[in-house]
């Protein structure tokens, strides 16, 4: 059977869209989903993937760790090595992580400019560009700017993060000099 896979892909408001074909005639939604994205759903997800990001970076902020726990599924896989970070799996290791590492901390994220690609009616991916600042007991501050890649799921009714890399273009090099001892 030959068909088209509908991509969309939704910015900071405004809609693109696209009809890809394969050059045989086939493309591959997610492994074990083959059906294409109904147009009004992609939509649709879309806008509730910004909704979990937003409250994840809320989450983060405001140390709500039930609420950051809510946007991630179960078996979430974190890649922070791209900011001097480590792997984790799972949303209780993730969590620990944060509170060890930036729980005493004040922290500031914001998340632009997100590029989200519906690839199936239950998957989706996404970069989004990322400016933080984070405050260190003592005063130390680290400012850094960056992307969020990352994949969401369906999960029932609710989209969440399944997985995320976190990658660096640039952190404060007076921040990274105290906190990293560079």
């Amino acid at each position: 059977m030959t068909h088209t896979r509908r991509t969309f892909m939704i910015g900071t408001g405004a809609a693109a869209f696209g009809l890809a074909a394969a050059v045989s005639g086939r493309v591959s939604a997610a492994p074990g989903d083959e059906t294409p994205p109904d147009p009004a759903a992609a939509v649709a997800a879309v806008y509730a993937i910004k909704q979990v990001k937003a409250r994840y970076f809320r989450a983060v902020d405001t140390k709500d760790w039930d609420l950051l726990e809510q946007q991630v599924t179960p078996d979430v896989v974190i890649d922070t090595t791209g900011s001097a970070g480590i792997v984790t799996t799972g949303a209780d290791a993730f969590i620990a992580y944060l509170k060890l590492t930036i729980g005493a901390a004040r922290t500031v994220h914001q998340g632009h400019m997100p590029e989200i690609e519906v690839q199936s009616p239950s998957i989706a991916t996404g970069v989004w560009a990322l400016q933080d600042l984070l405050i260190f007991p003592g005063n130390i501050r680290v400012i850094g700017f960056g992307h969020y890649h990352e994949t969401y799921a369906l999960d029932g009714d609710r989209w969440r993060i399944k997985s995320s890399e976190l990658t660096r273009v640039y952190l404060d090099p007076l921040a990274e000099e105290k906190l990293f001892g560079m």
